[in-house]
């Protein structure tokens, strides 16, 4: 029986999951952080560990879906040294492209939504994908844990700029950094990574204060409008199916629902996809419609 070996390499973990051809789970392996943006050789060590630790026996191909896919280095010649020293073939993605394929279904339209530490918006109709957004922090990325934290940080700003009291949450926020003037903020964004900022708004949603549900109003706003846009911009007729993925979309109080109400006042043509499987199963999707294509 042929066997498949799918990875979800990101930023905080890399999960390698082995499928037997049915897609049921044999074996799971999990070890650091494989995010080529960050450090790449501790993101190929990481992978390899984790390849190292799977039963590759009947193992007809490996799909690996990379966090910071666009600085792999010379991504030929890796899948070349990872075929040679694993002996199957092997197929290198983007990461979010394992989570559009979990939700993948051949018959409906599908708008796939990531609302993390960043954002991106996928469409994949008729077998075709696009991508829209997801261009990075220093674009804003709208829609995500980054941006929201930096939203309330452009509001302390300008607070502070006009000497102007902050508010409970506003004020926890820069006690708990140690913040207390305009440079000392700006100094902080300017130097930490942008995943240390998208961390700060799970603490920041346990705020049951006003302030924190209108600045979660706002990313909804932006996540739906995105989904709306694309809806008009891909002609079909058929009814979408709308996956709304990541750990700040999921967790943020009443964002997903807030989402979900803007699509629904606009009259989007939708179901929501509940069947929500783990990003790495997407890695067997893309092994069937691979070997589909040969």
């Amino acid at each position: 029986m042929s066997k498949i070996v799918s990875i979800d390499g990101g930023g905080t973990k890399t999960l390698a999951v082995l499928y037997d051809e049915n897609g049921q789970e044999l074996q799971r392996v999990m070890k650091g952080s494989s995010n080529f943006a960050v450090d790449v050789k501790d993101a190929l060590d990481n992978l390899k560990a984790t390849l190292n630790d799977i039963h590759l026996e009947d193992v007809e191909s490996i799909h690996i879906g990379l966090s910071g896919y666009s600085m792999v280095p010379n991504k030929d010649n890796l899948i070349k040294d990872l075929e040679k020293t694993y002996h199957t073939r092997v197929f290198i993605y983007p990461d979010a492209h394992l989570g559009l394929y979990s939700a993948y279904d051949a018959k409906t339209p599908l708008i796939y939504v990531v609302g993390g530490t960043g954002s991106i918006v996928y469409s994949l109709v008729d077998g075709q994908m696009k991508r829209y957004g997801g261009y990075g922090h220093l674009f804003g990325d709208p829609g995500s844990a980054y941006n929201f934290v930096m939203d309330i940080f452009k509001d302390c700003l300008h607070q502070l700029d006009y000497g102007k009291t902050l508010n409970e949450v506003q004020q926890s926020l820069l006690d708990d950094l140690d913040l207390k003037t305009n440079e000392a903020i700006i100094g902080y964004t300017h130097k930490v990574k942008k995943q240390d900022i998208a961390k700060l708004a799970r603490n920041i949603t346990n705020h049951q204060h006003p302030y924190v549900l209108e600045k979660i109003a706002v990313q909804a706003n932006l996540i739906a409008q995105s989904i709306i846009e694309v809806s008009k911009y891909i002609n079909t007729t058929k009814q979408w199916m709308i996956a709304l993925r990541g750990g700040f979309l999921e967790s943020a109080p009443n964002l997903k629902d807030s989402v979900i109400n803007i699509l629904n006042k606009n009259k989007v043509n939708y179901i929501l996809n509940r069947d929500v499987k783990e990003a790495v199963y997407g890695g067997y999707i893309l092994s069937k419609l691979s070997k589909g294509k040969e």
